[in-house]
């Protein structure tokens, strides 16, 4: 149980062939944001990824990427360094929507009890670490409620199995994507 705030992004837990496996995706040379280990990540038009955000559709979770940087040296980094300029650039993402992650709520989590399984909420974005290149994304403290799209649906709790937020305020939760562009989204329930 965390009684602090301290995202960590998204951990593959399971998945129900008992393995997860990345795809490899690429990242436009020069872009500008930084993407974490862990983070979830978007399937732009012209087929790269870019860093998730709030309410946009996540292709899955970002675990690395190898490319040839300027010098034309081969590089391999947990992280996308922002504004890297390189070529044969490989994202590797872990994009199947029937992986379940777990990822710590954003501050002010109180809905967050036994009532959330089923319920959905959308990622917030953090910083990715300069140090570690681990992600900082949590997952938003409100619920969307019945009938209502959101990225992340609510299918259990951390392995502390702690739900009760009002002595948690930061409670881990498991979720799997529900906003994935290859899949038909269903709604909360």
């Amino acid at each position: 149980m965390s009684l602090t705030a301290s995202p960590f992004g998204f951990i593959a837990r399971k998945h129900p062939s008992g393995q997860t496996r990345a795809t490899a995706y690429t990242i436009a040379s020069g872009y500008g944001t930084d993407i974490g280990y862990g983070d979830f990540v978007i399937l732009n038009t012209n087929g790269t990824i870019t860093a998730g955000a709030a309410a946009s559709d996540t292709i899955g979770r970002f675990v690395g990427c190898e490319y040839i940087d300027s010098t034309g040296k081969p590089r391999e980094s947990k992280m996308w360094p922002a504004s890297t300029t390189a070529t044969n650039i490989v994202a590797w993402v872990e994009d199947d929507p029937l992986t379940i992650y777990e990822v710590q709520v954003a501050s002010g989590g109180s809905g967050y009890v036994q009532a959330a399984i089923g319920d959905q909420a959308d990622l917030v974005t953090g910083t990715v670490s300069a140090t570690t290149g681990q992600s900082s994304q949590a997952l938003n403290a409100t619920l969307k409620g019945a009938g209502v799209q959101g990225q992340f649906r609510i299918v259990g709790f951390g392995p502390d199995g702690v739900y009760d937020a009002t002595n948690n305020p930061f409670p881990t939760v498991l979720v799997q994507n529900a906003r994935h562009p290859y899949v038909a989204v269903k709604v909360a329930i």
